[in-house]
């Protein structure tokens, strides 16, 4: 199972973790809480999706987009991706796969999910579970601990209805060989390429065409909404000579918070961890445990005996070394027994949710407060920084009354003989590269009127007072604004259909002629290939759409039965020669071949079993899904 959580870092679930803004987003009213029959959105065979579990998991799914495309998720991406309807569907699956968990007494046990949220990188310092940092990455993505493990839990059943059904499912030598034989066997092809440029010149147009494509595709056409901001920057840098810290302050300060400075206990610890074994009873189990601490005579043998009975891989070859740990780095219910334990002392077998733990406690060093001189610098670095915030923001607040009081940026800045920056236009999509315009700033300019000012906001390196300069709203130009781009595209248009019908006639005299004659009659030259395999990625100066398509071709002397369509050109394709596989390192790769297609048949099987699954459920949907 631990595997199947690895293998899917990079899913839905795992990127929540690393989000970083969560948007609270409530549908069907905002700040309602329905209870009973009216919380409920849909049935699946009966049992309830409710309007909180949806909102929650759209919540999620939404700061995941934002969190991935920044300011570029606009209502237009959201709609193309159809959120509503796959935050639905996820929640239908999630229901349909516990209630095959249940037909099939599938459970997951509390030590299951403990093992696994330790496991999380993201959840871990120095490669240990920290409880403190778990704590708070659910906090900022407000989430409860019952919520996040609830998530686990869903990925564990599907993990082990997986498992169940689709462990029988293995691909066969023979099958590995085939594939190799097949993706190994190599091609040598012509191709005769026909230039929409050379069809181009053939295009006539009036005005009366030019006229109809434009009324077709006027939206093609639509401009994008452009912005330009004029903003004051007011450096925190600049601010620093302003701020006055005494001594005392700093005594005070150090004072008042000695905790911070205090560096706590650490402990060098080695460690024999011992696993249970699958058949073995928890009385055996401890006996087996206690049988390897009795062969610690003294701390000498410690590291001999972790070398040998140790289960964990990762300290076993080092005698069980686990280097110094604090407090906070150990379970909470082995915290109080190791930090009481003498130096020198050997404590365990202790049991935890994961197995045995023996422990030696080499060295100690007791907590210590750093003396005042030490950290006079940290302390003075950090008062200037909070003070200097706080100092930047009311300054900016004044001058923003200022600018109100004068009118405006303009005859502030003119006024006051202060340097205003205003940028050129641009697409919300596509800011300009000044670090002063960040997403926040675009994001609250857009609700702005041309010339109004906005608030005062933080930036990179300081505070922003700004203003919308210009707004031009998307519009769809006339046709005399746009006219040499709609020319050239519908000539483009033209083209392509002149030049596909064009290949369809040397195609079919090509199959009944020389082709080098029919091919030197319409003024056009082919090249040979070398021999490449099927599975090749790239063949030299062949675009990867006709790649794709002459891959198709089994037999010698056989052309593809279309031309290849791509926006420059027109490609027709024939296959000159095949050579078998060369077989020699399919024994080197079987393994890795049997494990591909194995992968590749139980994802199509549960595909399958989970599409049949899916039809035959009875769900109810009683509400529409918002629309974006």
């Amino acid at each position: 199972m631990l595997d199947f959580l690895r293998q899917r870092a990079g899913s839905w679930l795992v990127k929540i973790i690393l989000g970083a803004i969560i948007i609270v987003f409530i549908f069907w009213g905002v700040g309602t809480f329905r209870t009973g029959q009216k919380n409920i959105l849909a049935e699946v065979n009966g049992q309830p999706i409710t309007f909180t579990e949806f909102q929650t998991l759209y919540n999620q799914r939404l700061n995941q987009l934002r969190s991935l495309f920044g300011p570029n998720l606009n209502d237009e991406l959201l709609r193309r991706l159809e959120l509503p309807a796959q935050v639905f569907e996820d929640l239908v699956r999630r229901k349909l796969m516990l209630q095959v968990a249940e037909e099939m007494n599938i459970i997951v046990t509390t030590k299951e999910l403990q093992l696994a949220i330790s496991q999380i990188p993201s959840f871990q310092t120095n490669g240990r579970f920290d409880p403190k940092k778990y704590q708070l990455i659910l906090r900022e993505l407000r989430l409860s601990p019952q919520e996040f493990e609830e998530l686990i839990k869903a990925e564990f059943i599907e993990a082990k209805i997986k498992n169940l059904l689709l462990t029988p499912i293995m691909a066969t030598t023979e099958e590995a060989r085939e594939w190799y034989s097949f993706e190994n066997e190599k091609l040598k092809i012509l191709w005769a390429k026909l230039p929409v440029s050379i069809c181009e010149k053939e295009v006539k147009l009036n005005d009366q065409e030019i006229q109809k494509y434009y009324k077709a595709n006027k939206e093609k056409y639509k401009t994008k909404l452009k912005i330009a901001l004029t903003y004051y920057f007011l450096p925190y840098e600049s601010l620093k000579k302003e701020i006055k810290i005494t001594d005392e302050e700093l005594k005070s300060y150090y004072e008042a918070h000695k905790k911070e400075y205090t560096v706590p206990e650490k402990r060098k610890l080695k460690h024999i961890f011992i696993t249970k074994k699958k058949e073995e009873s928890e009385e055996d189990f401890l006996k087996r445990a206690q049988e390897i601490r009795e062969k610690i005579k003294s701390p000498k043998d410690f590291s001999k005996v972790a070398a040998k009975y140790s289960d964990d891989p990762h300290t076993k070859d080092k005698g069980g070394e686990l280097g110094w740990v604090t407090p906070d780095e150990i379970f909470p219910n082995l915290r109080e027994i190791i930090f009481t334990a003498k130096e020198g002392e050997i404590i365990g077998p202790l049991r935890t949710p994961m197995g045995y733990h023996i422990f030696l406690v080499e060295k100690i060093k007791p907590a210590q407060t750093k003396p005042f001189e030490e950290v006079k610098k940290e302390i003075r670095k950090k008062l200037l920084e909070e003070r200097l915030k706080s100092f930047a923001w009311d300054k900016a607040e004044k001058l923003y009354d200022e600018i109100v009081l004068v009118g405006g940026l303009e005859p502030w800045a003119k006024k006051e003989n202060k340097k205003l920056v205003t940028t050129p236009l641009f697409s919300p999509d596509s800011p300009p590269a000044d670090k002063h315009i960040t997403p926040e700033v675009i994001s609250a300019a857009l609700k702005l009127q041309e010339g109004e000012l906005g608030s005062i906001m933080e930036v990179p390196g300081g505070i922003l007072i700004f203003k919308l300069a210009k707004k031009e709203p998307p519009r769809i130009p006339s046709l005399e604004e746009v006219k040499d781009r709609v020319i050239k595209d519908l000539r483009h248009q033209k083209a392509l259909e002149l030049c596909a019908e064009k290949a369809r006639r040397i195609l079919e005299e090509a199959r009944k002629e020389d082709y080098r004659k029919v091919f030197k009659k319409y003024g056009l030259t082919f090249k040979e290939s070398d021999f490449f395999a099927r599975k090749d990625i790239e063949v030299s100066g062949l675009p990867q759409e006709v790649l794709r398509e002459a891959k198709a071709l089994a037999n010698p002397g056989e052309w593809l039965d279309t031309p290849v369509l791509t926006d420059e050109a027109i490609y027709l394709v024939k296959l000159l020669e095949t050579k078998p596989a060369d077989m020699k390192k399919f024994e080197e790769e079987q393994k890795l071949l049997k494990d591909l297609l194995t992968r590749k048949k139980r994802e199509e099987a549960f595909n399958d079993w989970y599409k049949n699954l899916r039809e035959k459920a009875e769900i109810k949907l009683y509400h529409e899904l918002p629309k974006i």
